[in-house]
């Protein structure tokens, strides 16, 4: 049998202590299982280490014939619909139709959908939610908050009596951006998410909702719901002072579970989880859920070896790859081939039951932009948490870097097909 190479273009954040370098060990088991059951097939990889440096090498190599890795990562949202639109990655919806969809989790293929299109398919799913101290809850005799208006009562009176309401470490901008992007979303739905509202027909409602989501962010500062020093804490700092019992509450992705195994393991029993809430008379749904892959991946529509590239994708959505997500990573498969009672932790079971009764998965709003859009907007969310920017001035800055970045940095090359 004639000998192929799948060139596999691969994301693994490798020079930081979290999940990334666990799943760098756990894609090269499924390469190595991959390998050893069809041995005419070698998996070629090419790691990369950051974001920004993966997309730069997805817009760089897709176009070229002679370079386009056969598999690439990506988490979805507007990034690859920017791609797809392009003609560069393959439409997987057929493949899906032929009986692999029942496989996964309806609401994990929505940010992998454009235009009557399915482009790419998840191992895993990582999906935030409000996480509480139950025992804390009990004490003030608070219920699950169901509006924002609900939630600020409840943040002044914990920091009335002392208490951080959400611990935030947001030195690296990220968790921060976690709360103006359910904000967003809660006020305007999906259709605020684009990748460049200075072009969207929809650009009056955006700036409108953006410029709400930032004045809501900020009435979260003025009740005390973070610490003084929540600008300069890390997420290892985030983390503990949750365990410690210092902060009611964290918005966070489930992939918190496998940190306080190690770093909490008694807190585990005392932590339930919720939605964000729901804006007033506004058009966010709880049906929407946030989350991000790390293990997301799609097809060149360049690669000469799709049938061996599927054959691929399925070995990494398998149901040994999905035991592998619950059992060796503590996280959620995108995934239905395990039930929910299986999980070796009620409470990582449950965020699977919960993943799987929304409707749509969206991605972080910053995934929507290019890079220096997306740093300019970490950047002026974290200036909102110390009320350093107006409402109107970070809307006024992240709306200048639209204007003044490229609509996109895709490299077409001649005969591409459109």
């Amino acid at each position: 049998m004639k000998q192929i190479t799948l060139k596999f273009l691969r994301f693994h954040c490798l020079d930081r202590h979290h999940c990334a370098v666990q799943y760098y060990h756990l894609i090269d088991g499924i390469i190595k299982r991959f390998e050893e059951a069809n041995p005419h097939i070698k998996i070629e990889s090419t790691v990369m280490r950051n974001w920004y440096q993966l997309m730069h090498m997805v817009n760089k190599k897709l176009p070229a014939d002679d370079e386009t890795p056969d598999i690439f990562h990506t988490c979805g949202g507007d990034t690859l619909g920017r791609l797809a639109e392009a003609g560069l990655v393959h439409d997987l919806t057929q493949d899906l139709d032929n009986g692999w969809r029942e496989d996964f989790v309806a609401p994990a293929l929505y940010p992998l959908k454009f235009n009557g299109g399915e482009f790419a398919v998840p191992l895993e799913q990582g999906c935030l939610f409000v996480w509480y101290n139950k025992k804390i809850f009990q004490k003030f005799g608070f219920s699950v908050p169901h509006t924002f208006d609900d939630l600020l009562v409840m943040c002044r009176e914990l920091s009335r009596s002392g208490l951080v309401s959400f611990t935030v470490g947001n030195r690296e901008k990220w968790p921060g951006a976690f709360f103006f992007c359910h904000l967003f979303h809660r006020i305007g739905g999906e259709k605020v998410f684009v990748s460049d509202f200075t072009k969207a027909s929809n650009y009056a409602d955006i700036r409108e909702c953006f410029i709400q989501a930032a004045e809501k962010l900020i009435d979260l500062v003025d009740a005390g719901a973070f610490s003084e020093d929540c600008d300069v804490m890390d997420y290892q700092q985030q983390r503990l002072m949750f365990v410690q019992g210092k902060a009611a509450m964290q918005l966070n992705g489930n992939r918190l579970l496998n940190y306080l195994k190690v770093e909490g393991p008694g807190i585990i029993d005392q932590v339930g989880i919720f939605p964000f809430p729901l804006v007033n008379d506004s058009k966010g749904k709880a049906s929407t859920i946030f989350g991000g892959s790390l293990a997301t991946y799609a097809i060149s529509a360049r690669s000469r070896h799709k049938k061996e590239a599927i054959a691929f994708l399925k070995a990494l959505t398998d149901k040994l790859a999905a035991r592998h997500v619950i059992y060796d990573m503590g996280d959620i498969p995108a995934l239905k081939h395990i039930s929910y009672n299986d999980y070796p932790y009620p409470l990582q079971g449950k965020m699977a039951e919960e993943l799987s009764r929304k409707e749509k998965v969206l991605v972080h709003y910053f995934k929507y932009l290019s890079p220096h859009p997306a740093g300019v907007y970490l950047n002026l969310v974290s200036r909102l948490f110390t009320k350093e920017i107006s409402s109107i001035k970070a809307f006024k800055s992240l709306e200048e870097a639209l204007i003044n970045t490229p609509a996109n940095n895709i490299k077409l090359s001649k005969g591409l097909p459109r």
